[in-house]
């Protein structure tokens, strides 16, 4: 890859971004697809977010830059506007810089998912966690058509301030008695070395899908494989959202071919 003075830049927005495989995925397509582009990991801490959006107002050869844990939130109040989505859920992961330096959001959270888990109506989800990628999942269940979802978190208060978002009967916090009934788990944490507020995967019926948004192993994982659940891994989610996002960055349609060359190049095959 060359990089000159006209290579346009993307980046994304992580803290810690050691464990970002964006850079690998995105450069990969670049050069399969001979764009001047080039794609990098900013490691930016909560308290320097602000001074860092602020400055790729200014920054004329960035297009565009993804937002993830633990800034999803955080960054949707320093942006110019947003899409439905994201005004909805209060959360983005994907940002475009304007030719006038003007930031627009996006969230592709829910389509991502959706599309790793399949069809979901009549369906009663259980979604692990409250954070942005939680809203933005929530919203797109709800939109195509789930039957119930409830809500565990950690913080009750988290919880509670999800389910005033969108108002819905169909959403609810959970009660450990409709385990049994649920027919998707979103594991939507960034938790890795045990299973989310220690769920018995043990007492899920055997049709159960699992959605797991974490790129690496995790304890939830190993166990589902286990007890042989239909688990959907992270990069699932993650290979439909680039797959809307480059969209989104470039205004091209990256070709499935491409895109799945670019995932098998950090070990991972297509879903």
């Amino acid at each position: 890859m060359k990089i000159t003075g006209r290579t346009r830049l993307f980046t994304i927005l992580s803290h810690p971004a050691t464990h970002v495989v964006a850079p690998a995925v995105y450069n990969h397509i670049f050069e399969e697809l001979r764009l001047d582009m080039a794609y990098l990991a900013h490691d930016v801490a909560p308290h320097a977010l602000g001074d860092t959006v602020q400055a790729f107002h200014a920054w004329e050869n960035l297009d565009g830059f993804n937002v993830t844990i633990p800034h999803k939130h955080a960054a949707w109040h320093l942006l110019d506007c947003c899409c439905p989505v994201s005004s909805r859920i209060h959360a983005v992961n994907t940002v475009v810089r304007n030719e006038d330096g003007t930031l627009a959001g996006y969230n592709t959270d829910g389509i991502g998912a959706l599309k790793a888990i399949g069809d979901v109506r009549r369906t009663h989800c259980l979604v692990l966690g409250a954070g942005g990628a939680a809203r933005a999942i929530v919203d797109a269940l709800l939109t195509a058509g789930a039957h119930r979802i409830s809500v565990l978190n950690r913080s009750p208060a988290a919880a509670s301030a999800l389910l005033d978002i969108f108002a819905s009967e169909r959403i609810s916090l959970f009660d450990d008695g409709e385990l049994e009934g649920v027919d998707i788990v979103v594991q939507a944490t960034p938790i890795v070395d045990h299973i989310a507020f220690d769920l018995d995967l043990r007492r899920l019926r055997k049709s159960a899908r699992i959605l797991e948004t974490v790129m690496r192993p995790t304890a939830l994982s190993e166990k589902a494989l286990d007890h042989h659940l239909d688990l959907i891994p992270g990069f699932a989610m993650l290979y439909h959202q680039t797959k809307r996002n480059f969209s989104i960055f470039t205004g091209i349609d990256v070709p499935d071919m491409v895109l799945e060359n670019a995932f098998q190049s950090v070990g991972y095959k297509r879903p």
